[in-house]
């Protein structure tokens, strides 16, 4: 494949996204993803505002974008905002490194939620393939703990679906394509929460 070719590709994935549509996969309708990011969008804003936190978690290239949306919010997106209360937990090696030698490599998000979340906060899951174990346990403690659970996946499978609060997944089963699906999406809800913020700090003020 040529590097035209291999834009061509990002495009259509682009503009299947901006079609919006459910798709069927297997026995399962799967939700249009641009309508599932924006109810979970402020499913974070709202959370925020309560005081809760948010949680992004991955492995590899994920991992990368896990930490990259988490220093977003952190930090700040467009506008020189507050900062947000947002944690990217693959990043401590020295908590990874315990848990996994001491629990095993599936535990080394859910540990951390058990000891770090509570009931109303956010945690988002992106996983290419959707079958990450350390992944999937961690999604099943959120959902067994009141978490609002977020899936940021592609078509490769769907076991992440059962989890979900919300399920956002790019129609590919293409790992780079799915991973610059969700960078693209990652974008579009750090955006929608500092701006939906913003506005509602601005409004607040004297």
């Amino acid at each position: 494949m040529n590097i035209i070719d291999s834009l061509k590709q990002s495009r259509t994935v682009i503009d299947s996204l901006l079609l919006n549509q459910s798709t069927e996969f297997g026995m399962a309708s799967i939700p249009s993803p641009l309508t599932e990011l924006e109810m979970a969008a402020q499913e974070c804003v709202d959370a925020l505002q309560n005081g809760n936190k948010i949680f992004f978690m991955g492995n590899g290239g994920s991992a990368a974008e896990a930490q990259h949306l988490a220093g977003e919010l952190v930090s700040y997106f467009m506008a020189q905002s507050e900062p947000y209360a947002a944690i990217a937990l693959n990043t401590d090696t020295s908590v990874i490194t315990a848990i996994s030698n001491d629990l095993g490599y599936k535990h080394i998000f859910s540990r951390q939620l058990q000891a770090l979340s509570k009931p109303g906060d956010v945690a988002i899951y992106l996983s290419t393939s959707g079958s990450s174990e350390n992944i999937l346990e961690a999604m099943k403690y959120g959902k067994i703990n009141g978490l609002v659970n977020i899936a940021f996946t592609g078509m490769k499978t769907r076991w992440m679906h059962d989890y979900s609060t919300y399920y956002v997944s790019i129609p590919s089963t293409s790992t780079p394509t799915i991973q610059e699906g969700h960078l693209i999406l990652g974008h579009i809800l750090c955006h929608y929460i500092e701006e939906k913020l913003e506005d509602a700090r601005t409004k607040d003020m004297p």
